[in-house]
């Protein structure tokens, strides 16, 4: 994650790095200073007391020619650190020497680990020093909008889903494939769309601190629940937006040198509705469930409501809940599992409002796949609800 990144207001550009601040600067009167890794003009250190800062991010080494043991070295480099308006925060002798040490003056506050290790003919002081400051850029999303948006498979922007400000479009595409989701409590991925679209950008040298952050804040505050984020190597955020009668997943990626941002389930009630009419069944993947249970999740609630709203629109439509499995287990063991979740949809969809006599469930188990058995892709496309109606004829291809 440590990457030159130097960002200004609305600007974004690369700059050298700066000098190592000035509240560093005592260090200087023991011996050489320098920085062992590249500055990050927003970046984030976790400091050994347990907490995280986030600012203009430097790491930096300074040279203690003597003495040569580091509790010697500390009580030689403390009093010009407290005279230059650093405040000791904690100190832990124990398994080489750390400290956490505070500024706060003339408008600057930082925070720094303060380590010393011993290095022949001296000491080294390691501090890993923030300079605490909030995102130099932001980013306001729109909210999805309740009729879905025509989006084209391979050019233009996502409508609710912006770059960052600067960034280079370089590509778009349109894959016939899994969207799979982990449920809560579960090891166990699941579909929750079968197609894809992706639009990369460029954007050189991204923090991924900077990236999950802004990315973060703003699909919160646009109604997206982040189910899922991390910042190792590549950051990637996981993101699900199920209000307006829409179901949508995300996935953000940034790489370093570009990030990625792919959207799955775009559609609507109506594009669920022309589906049923065509086909007489529609597969309702995103409905997910607890492990091996038929509890249903609260992401669940974006497919659903999506049928209430085709129930609400046509009174006189009747739907008959399928539940299907694959084939691990038994054949009884998935026919039971099958019923219930089959019952526990049609109970969501009564306690919002539909009549009991417009429903009915019922389980198929293992026995009306869609997909290869044989491994866990087809396995996860096969384990579904599907919602039928009765009085239809399927139309010609």
């Amino acid at each position: 994650m440590r990457v030159a990144l130097a960002l200004f207001a609305a600007a974004v550009c690369f700059a050298q790095d700066p000098p190592i601040p000035g509240e560093m600067s005592f260090l200087s009167a023991f011996g050489k200073m320098r920085t062992r890794y590249p500055y990050e003009a927003w970046g984030e250190a976790k400091l050994n007391n347990g907490t995280t800062q986030r600012g203009h991010h430097w790491d930096v080494v300074g040279d203690l020619p003597k003495p040569s043991e580091r509790v010697a070295a500390w009580n030689l480099v403390k009093p010009a650190l407290v005279k230059a308006g650093w405040e000791v925060v904690s100190v832990n002798p124990n398994g080489g020497f750390t400290a956490v040490i505070h500024y706060k003056s003339n408008g600057v506050e930082a925070w720094a680990n303060f380590n010393l290790t011993e290095a022949f003919p001296g000491v080294t002081a390691l501090v890993d020093l923030i300079e605490v400051a909030p995102p130099p850029i932001s980013l306001t999303l729109p909210e999805p909008a309740a009729k879905p948006e025509q989006i084209a498979p391979d050019k233009g922007d996502f409508p609710y889903l912006l770059p960052l400000p600067k960034s280079k479009f370089h590509s778009g595409r349109l894959v016939q494939e899994n969207f799979t989701v982990t449920p809560k409590g579960s090891d166990q991925a699941e579909v929750v769309a079968t197609s894809t679209l992706t639009r990369s950008y460029s954007f050189p040298g991204m923090s991924n601190v900077l990236f999950v952050t802004v990315y973060h804040d703003a699909l919160e505050k646009a109604g997206w629940e982040i189910v899922r984020q991390s910042m190792g190597a590549d950051a990637l955020i996981l993101a699900h937006y199920a209000k307006n009668g829409r179901n949508i997943w995300a996935s953000l990626h940034n790489n370093g040198d570009g990030y990625d941002i792919t959207i799955a389930g775009n559609g609507g009630v109506d594009q669920m509705k022309a589906n049923l009419a065509k086909a007489c069944h529609v597969a309702l993947y995103g409905v997910l469930f607890d492990f091996n249970k038929a509890t249903l999740q609260a992401a669940s609630d974006g497919p659903l409501r999506q049928v209430l709203g085709i129930l609400n629109a046509d009174k006189a439509l009747k739907l008959e809940v399928q539940g299907h499995t694959d084939n691990v287990g038994t054949p009884a063991y998935n026919q039971t599992l099958s019923e219930a979740r089959a019952r526990s949809v049609m109970a969501w969809l009564t306690q919002h409002g539909v009549a009991a006599d417009r429903l009915t469930a019922k389980g198929y188990g293992l026995t009306m796949p869609v997909a290869d058995n044989k491994n866990d892709e087809g396995r996860a496309k096969n384990r579904r609800v599907e919602i039928a109606d009765p009085r239809c004829k399927p139309q010609g291809k």
